[in-house]
């Protein structure tokens, strides 16, 4: 059997499609968007929230652009809490390649930081899932694990959006 290559592509195979979104600021858990961080809308099941990388700030019209591209690749803060007790952090993990990550709106989060690696918010609500943890190149392979198992930090990662 012969294989025929054809050489019109509809996208990229790099990064595929990339789809950005328009969301009015009132619509996102955090109405006061950064250019940049990762941004999550407003929806009823924490686990179907629609979320992404602002990428764009219209201030005249309150609206945020967001990169929702499902395997677009960003470099996020992600703070290293697993758990919370009492509304407080109270266990941590070291953040490795592959790790889960998620949009957590906590009011214990560090400035500029609104990722962690737990799926539960500080007030056992759900968080929803952002994506994972990858290499942004493969030097950075030597970096991992990130952040000790014992106490909280806040680590700079690539992360692999959903």
């Amino acid at each position: 059997m012969v294989r025929v290559t054809t050489y019109n592509y509809e996208q990229s195979s790099e990064g595929g499609r990339e789809r950005h979104t328009r969301i009015p600021y009132a619509r996102l858990l955090d109405a006061t968007p950064t250019l940049h961080d990762p941004a999550a809308v407003i929806g009823t099941l924490p686990a179907m929230r629609l979320t992404g990388t602002v990428i764009t700030l219209d201030a005249v019209n309150n609206m945020a652009i967001i990169n929702t591209s499902a395997g677009a690749v960003y470099r996020h803060n992600i703070r290293n809490v697993l758990t919370y007790n009492a509304a407080v952090e109270a266990t941590w993990g070291a953040i490795n390649v592959g790790s889960a990550v998620y949009y957590d709106p906590s009011v214990t989060m560090p400035a500029n930081t609104s990722l962690s690696t737990s799926p539960l918010d500080n007030t056992g609500a759900a968080n929803s899932f952002f994506g994972w943890v990858t290499l942004l190149q493969d030097e950075d392979a030597a970096d991992f694990p990130k952040g000790a198992a014992l106490v909280g930090s806040t680590q700079e990662c690539a992360v692999l959006q959903k």
